[in-house]
C-alpha cells in the first residue's frame, strides 16, 4: 500500500512538472507573438509617419 502510494505521488509529480513545462512554452509562445506584433504595429507606425512628412 505504501509503495503504491509512493508510485502515486511520483506520477503527479511528474505530471506537474509536464504542466508547468507547457504553460511556460504557452506564455514564450505568447511572449514570442506579442513581440512580433509590436514589430508590425512598429512599421505600420513608421509608414503613416511618412505619409505626413
Amino acid at each position: 500500500m505504501a509503495h503504491e502510494d509512493r508510485s502515486n505521488m511520483s506520477k503527479n509529480t511528474e505530471l506537474n512538472a509536464e504542466n508547468h513545462t507547457n504553460e511556460q512554452k504557452t506564455t514564450q509562445q505568447q511572449l514570442a507573438d506579442a513581440n512580433s506584433e509590436i514589430a508590425d504595429l512598429k512599421l505600420q507606425i513608421a509608414w503613416l509617419e511618412r505619409s505626413y512628412e
